[in-house]
């Protein structure tokens, strides 16, 4: 299989793929003449790397992961070292997790006070908004606080 249309297939570039062979996360046979030869087992190994760098994991937290069961002498050492890191992920990704439902629940209060200045025919500047019952909630939305602009400074 050719890298082009695994890029292609996994939604990445050729470019992203290499990255990730040169640090050594992915090490495809050669052809008796050099050429790179890429199989299934390649592609999964692709997909899984970027699906956890898409979730924001390090490369060096990968190569590590990767690297345990080469590293270790024993199929226990590497079960422990291995179920270490997964559960360590696990914990990243449930921070994760939990970051994300806050600010999608901030994104929903934002919406709604938002809604409410549907069919408002005044400006949107702080001057005439202040004045809005609308406003006073902006001050309960985070994200709010990038689209509202800042009060004057004296």
């Amino acid at each position: 299989m050719k890298i082009g249309a695994i890029a292609k297939q996994l939604g990445t570039t050729v470019r992203t793929l290499r990255f990730y062979e040169e640090q050594g996360l992915v090490q495809p046979r050669r052809s008796p003449g050099g050429t790179r030869v890429y199989d299934e087992a390649d592609v999964d190994r692709f997909a899984a790397v970027l699906a956890l760098a898409r979730l924001g994991f390090s490369l060096q937290e990968l190569a590590a992961l990767a690297a345990v069961r080469p590293q270790s002498g024993t199929g226990d050492a590497a079960s422990r070292e291995v179920l270490a890191k997964l559960t360590a992920m696990d914990r990243t990704l449930a921070e994760q997790a939990a970051a994300i439902e806050a600010q999608r629940r901030d994104l929903a209060r934002a919406d709604a006070l938002v809604r409410r200045c549907r069919g408002c025919t005044e400006r949107p500047v702080r001057s005439v908004c202040d004045q809005c019952e609308v406003s006073r909630g902006v001050r309960d939305s985070q994200v709010l606080q990038l689209v509202w602009e800042t009060p004057a400074r004296d």
